[in-house]
């Protein structure tokens, strides 16, 4: 018995975005991440783009570089961020270009997993390198990017 193409291709995207999509992660979730912090006050825009979505999800939002008033650095996603996938296994990158290049080094920094939609700030050590011009959504459990976006 042959089985046809459409059925196995059908069936494996199948197995590799539910490796993904475990639904959100509560407050109480071990998963959540350390890294995310709350920022109070006014922040300034240094870089800011809007996700594409890729890989059939519906990622959309923005991810922007800012800093506050301390001169302290984040990554932010803001608060209409959403993807279909948001697990423990999305991740936050930034990157030389829209396509995530992990055995490439330096030309990404791993910012934070990221568990839910909505508003996030992820602390950076410092204002992040100017090579970085984009920042992406990547599901690692199935290592496919599920959205971009250029920062300008």
């Amino acid at each position: 018995m042959k089985i046809p193409s459409k059925l196995i291709l059908g069936l494996f995207f199948s197995i590799l975005f539910a490796s993904c999509d475990s639904g959100s992660l509560s407050d109480s979730d071990p998963m959540k991440p350390v890294d995310e912090v709350e920022v109070v006050g006014p922040v300034s825009v240094i870089k800011s783009g809007t996700l594409t979505p890729q890989s059939s999800t519906n990622t959309k939002g923005m991810i922007q570089i800012v800093s506050n008033e301390e001169g302290k650095f984040f990554v932010r996603l803001t608060d209409d961020f959403t993807t279909k996938f948001s697990t423990g296994t999305v991740t936050v990158y930034l990157s030389t270009s829209e396509n995530l290049r992990l055995s490439s080094a330096g030309s990404f920094q791993l910012i934070s997993i990221v568990g839910k939609s909505g508003e996030h700030f992820f602390p950076l050590a410092s204002s992040p390198e100017a090579k970085f011009t984009h920042g992406i959504i990547w599901c690692g459990a199935a290592a496919i990017p599920f959205g971009f976006a250029p920062l300008d």
